[in-house]
């Protein structure tokens, strides 16, 4: 928990460049998701990064959003934009890696 804590301003800054970069760059977004490989693998890490998701809850032990049958914003839909983002996440979670991945673009 005390290191959750002092990782919450360097979290912070990855909800407001996500909406940025969602906003002001979508063909960086597009780009960088066409990229992007694999699949959700439901863990929660990304609902609680800056602060807990008010719509994250577990259902049977399995996280879940209150809202994603109605509605999921950009920053949650389109989550992990880039690997800054898997970066962050797992700073969350690093015994538990995230479905998402780029290859190398070597």
């Amino acid at each position: 928990m005390e290191r959750l804590r002092r990782l919450q301003p360097k979290l912070f800054w990855g909800t407001p460049r996500r909406l940025w970069l969602n906003v002001f760059r979508p063909g960086y977004v597009r780009a960088s998701l066409a990229r992007r490989q694999g699949e959700c693998r439901r863990c929660g890490a990304c609902c609680r990064l800056a602060w807990r998701c008010h719509f994250f809850y577990h259902n049977k032990e399995m996280p879940a959003c209150r809202l994603y049958r109605w509605y999921r914003s950009w920053n949650c839909s389109r989550f992990p934009l880039d690997r800054r983002d898997l970066a962050d996440r797992d700073l969350i979670m690093p015994d538990q890696p995230c479905g998402y991945f780029w290859q190398d673009d070597d």
